[in-house]
Parts: structure tokens; sequence; C-alpha cells
């Protein structure tokens, strides 16, 4: 028995087909649009995308006229109140106003308002985190981090790349031109112009991992999946790579989805297909390419298992070519320095996350100093497992109870045993060649995808319980799908505030808000400070001490922002092993 064949979802021997709920389409793996026409399929999805990146960014706007000292912490609390009435409000007129075309619209009209309305919450999602960063950084151009750390490095290769020199193909090159773009337009400094990338970025988290996965689910699924699953990612001081890992992984679940399901297709098709996915992936390689050394193993194997080879091997093979020759033609000008014998950089940065228990994944500290106390990771329950992590491994167990067979399910297991496979043999080597190759990065698709695979869990377990209930007479009307989505809202409104909250200025120099209290006390480039940094301290020679109300410290000194060289801009990792260094040549711990 083939692979293909064991994976293909066949219908078992005496099983009748359910049938449909009345007023509502049978349930599918697949896009929900596949029997509308093309024409309509891409006028909806285009509206779709207008609104969440509209709202997405009026929502951001909006939050400028917020005037709060954002360095004292009864400001910040003033501040995050305000974004939360203003998300409130909205969300209000938005349920009010589905549940009038829940009740006067048609079928159709039904479905076209609820893809609006869930678009619409997914861009507010990020709009409030994006709202929250504009409020930190009030009345100051500096970003978060003021163009300190990796942000050096870029800084300097825009420069190089201004004056017509040759910069490192080793990093991927779109944010280059994005910052430089953004600071030619704005007329402003490069290190001012980062402000608008992270608030800008910021905001596009919830309509970036949304329309990725409207390719595959419904709007109320990609909603309460995808972006719920998007959460724990935002990053705003550099959201960029983040932002790609939240889009690559519904693309390929996408792209298998479509090649499985290709059998019949004619070559022309495939051929464009092919073109198309491998174009697009190559876009996001180029925004950042890390994530694709993780995912890649896993896709390949993926991508064997599911393509129908005895029914469809011309357009299966047509769509891999038209892929692979599209992503090398898009990424060459970036892949042609990760392969070269210098490409990349030598990563033996030790920090935080370098030092925790190899096998814990529910969080992560990045590569910054954290204050977690003498115990990390924190005890779990049961055999020094936390509760969380029991939960995404049931959710896991559930999905492939009842989808071990379906495309995301396969996709997105495989994905992540890559990622784990690539973690632990990594992290094992690091002693012997006392280099780290970004594993603990691992931890954010580790995550993802036990995260979407809780998600698509639920999601199965609803359709098994729905298809159970449509055999039975009806007894009640549907429920609005308005009052569906208010549970969802408050989700997505406490982690947008929490989110925000955690980079709200704080001197502490163990704190995320550390970023922010950077911008608003150093000085500008022209001389002066921000009009709060005055207030705090700016300038002062013996700043003075600062009570930390988030967190309940005693006062903390504000100090300047480190100055010197700046550390070694995160590389893409490379899996050729260093050669084991001499015992004087080992890093210090």
């Amino acid at each position: 028995m083939t692979a293909t064949r064991f994976l293909s979802r066949r219908r078992p021997a005496g099983r009748r087909p359910t049938p449909p709920v009345p007023g509502r389409p049978p349930a599918s793996d697949g896009p929900a649009t596949t029997a509308r026409r093309p024409a309509g399929r891409v006028g909806r999805y285009a509206a779709e995308v207008a609104v969440s990146v509209g709202c997405a960014l009026l929502f951001t706007l909006w939050a400028r006229n917020i005037d709060v000292d954002p360095l004292d912490r009864r400001g910040q609390v003033a501040g995050l109140a305000a974004l939360q009435f203003r998300f409130a409000a909205l969300a209000a007129v938005l349920v009010v106003a589905l549940l009038l075309a829940h009740r006067y619209a048609g079928p159709a009209g039904r479905a076209h308002a609820v893809a609006l309305g869930c678009a619409a919450v997914a861009g507010l999602t990020t709009g409030l985190v994006a709202g929250g960063i504009d409020v930190a950084l009030r009345d100051t151009p500096w970003s978060l981090w003021a163009g300190g750390g990796d942000y050096d490095w870029i800084r300097s290769w825009i420069e190089m790349m201004r004056r017509g020199e040759s910069v490192p193909a080793h990093y991927p090159p779109v944010i280059l031109y994005l910052i430089w773009g953004w600071s030619r337009l704005g007329g402003e400094p490069l290190a001012y112009a980062l402000k608008e990338i992270q608030v800008v970025g910021t905001a596009l988290f919830g309509p970036a991992a949304y329309l990725a996965w409207r390719g595959t689910m419904r709007p109320v699924w990609a909603l309460g999946v995808g972006v719920v699953a998007m959460l724990p990612f935002i990053e705003p001081v550099k959201p960029y790579p983040q932002i790609t890992l939240v889009m690559l992984v519904p693309v390929l679940v996408w792209f298998l989805h479509l090649v499985r399901r290709g059998a019949g297709r004619r070559t022309g098709r495939a051929v464009a297909l092919g073109a198309a996915f491998g174009a697009g992936l190559g876009l996001l390689f180029l925004l950042y390419s890390g994530w694709f050394v993780w995912c890649a193993p896993g896709a390949l194997l993926a991508f064997a298992l599911l393509a129908p080879w005895r029914t469809g091997t011309r357009p299966t093979v047509a769509t891999a070519v038209a892929a692979l020759a599209a992503f090398l033609v898009v990424s060459w000008v970036h892949l042609r320095g990760l392969l070269a014998s210098t490409g990349g950089t030598s990563d033996a940065y030790f920090y935080f996350d370098t030092s925790t228990e190899p096998a814990y994944i529910a969080m992560w500290r990045n590569d910054r100093p954290a204050d977690v106390g003498t115990v990390w990771p924190p005890l779990g329950e049961l055999g020094g497992v936390g509760l969380f992590t029991i939960g995404l491994v049931i959710g896991l167990g559930v999905a492939l109870w009842l989808g071990w067979r379906r495309t995301a399910v396969v996709t997105l297991g495989l994905c992540a045993a890559s990622a784990w496979f690539l973690r632990m043999w990594l992290a094992s080597e690091q002693w012997a060649t006392q280099t780290v190759r970004l594993y603990p990065r691992t931890t954010m698709v580790l995550l993802y995808c036990l995260l979407l695979l809780t998600g698509f869990a639920l999601r199965y377990a609803v359709t098994a319980v729905r298809e159970r209930l449509a055999a039975a007479p009806a007894t009640r009307r549907p429920v609005p799908m308005a009052l569906l989505l208010v549970p969802l809202l408050l989700v997505l409104a406490s982690a947008g505030s929490a989110t925000a909250d955690r980079y709200m200025p704080v001197s502490r120099r163990d704190h995320t808000g550390y970023f922010a209290w950077i911008a608003q006390t150093k000085r500008l480039i022209g001389g002066g400070c921000s009009k709060y940094g005055r207030l705090h301290g700016c300038g002062s020679p013996n700043p003075p001490a600062v009570p930390d109300h988030s967190a309940g410290r005693p006062a903390v000194p504000m100090r300047p922002a480190a100055t010197g060289s700046p550390a070694a801009p995160t590389p893409t990792p490379t899996l050729t092993p260093s050669p084991k260094p001499t015992v004087s040549a080992r890093t210090a711990r």
C-alpha cells in the first residue's frame, strides 16, 4: 500500500454520508469557497484584505491622540484603558452589524458579512497592540531599542547600499530595502524610520495570519485558530521574523492541500500554481529565511506522502518543478549568500535560552536577560511538565485521532517533528562545537505548530458533533455567529492589552519595557530629549530612581543605553557542524 493511498481520506465501508446542516454548507478540509466562481472568490478575498489591513492601520492611527505620560505607570494604565475602550466600542458596533445581517440578509449576505467581520477582528486585534506601542513611544522619534542591537548592523548595511557598495548576502534583504525606502519616503534618518516599521509591522500580524489561513479555512476558524495561535509570537521590536513564521506555515499547508487534490489538474494550470506558490515562498524567504531551515525537512516529507503519485504524477511533478524554479529565481540573491563558504555568521552567542532545559517549549525569553527567579523552567505538575504543555499534548492527540490523514495535521506534525529533531541535534553539539546555531528559535516553530494542532483538534471535534446533530431533526434555530464571536473578542482584547503592557517603558534592564525606556530617554540625533524624557531624567548625569509599579519592585536608577560595538546580527542558521575549538577558545559562560 502506497503512502498516498494510506493517507487518502476514504469513507469506511457501510458509512452513509451525513446530511448537511440546514442553512450551512458541508464541512471541508480545504478552501470554503471552492464552489464559487473564481472572479467572485478573488473579489471577496480582496475585500477581506482591505478590511483587515484597513482596520489594523486605522486603529493604530487612532491611538496617536491618546495623551498620557508613557513613563508614568498611571499614564500607562490610562493609555491601555483608552485602547480597550475604543476596541470594545468598535467590537460592539461590529457585533450589532453582524446580528442585523443575520436577521435581514440572505445566506450569501450572511456569509459575506461574517467573513468581513472576522477580517475586521483580526486587524483590530494587532491594531490594539500597535496602538499600545504608539502610546509607549509617544512624542519620541526613536524606535523600540532606539536603533541598537541588530539594527546597528542593519543601518550600516543600508548606508553601504546608499554608497553603492555590496552588502553581505547572508542576511534577508527585504527588510533592508523596506527601512531604506521608508526613510527616503519620509525624509527622516534611518534610526527614526525604524519606529514606523515596528508599529506598522506589529499592526499587520493579525491580518497576515488571518489572510494566510483563509486559503484552507472558513473565516471563523481562520480567526479562532490562525489568529489565536499567532498571539504569543507578536514581537514589536523585530516584527518581520515572526510575521514570516505565521505566514509560512499556513502557506505550506495551503500549497500541499492543493497539490494533494491536483490529480486531474491540467499541466498548464499545475505549472502556474507551482510558480505562484514558489514565488510567494521565495518572497517570505527574502523577508526572513531562518524558519525554512526548521520546516523544510518536514514539508518535503509531507509533500512526498500527500502528493497523488498514482493518479496524478504529471501535474505533481509539474507543480513541484515550477515551484522550485520560481523559488530559486526569487530567492537566489539571498540563497547564494547562505550557500557560499563564507555565508552566515558564526553563532557562538550563548544566552538565557541556551541554558534552558531543551525539551521545554512552553515559553521562551529570546536572547535578552530575564528576571525569572532561581527556578527556570517553572516547576510542572506532572513530572516537571506544566498544565499548558499537557493541554498542547492533549490537543495533539485529539488532532491525530480525528484528523491524522488530513493535510493540515500531516504538514504541521511533520514540520514540528523536523524542528524537534534539529533542535535536539544542534543542542547536543553545543558543547563540542561551542556554537548555538540558533536552535532556541525552534521553540517558536514547535509552539506554533502545537497551538495550531490544538486548534484543528477543536475544529474537527466541533465538525464531528455537528455532523451527528445533523442526523437528528432540527429543533432550534442556529446561533448567530456574532454572539459566538463575543468570547473570542474578549480573549483577543485581553491578549492584545497584555502584549502591549509588556512593552510599556520600564527602567529595569531585564524587562521587555526597557526597549521603550531607551527610546524615551535617549538624546535625539540633533540634541535635546523627547517631551516625556525630559521629565524623567533624559540627559541628566545622575538620573532619578523611577518606581517600577508594574512588577512591585523597588526603584531602579535609569541608566543610558550601553554604547560600544554592536552585537552580531541574528544569522540564518546553518546545519554544517563547526570545527571543534580548543579549550582556550571556548566561550565564557
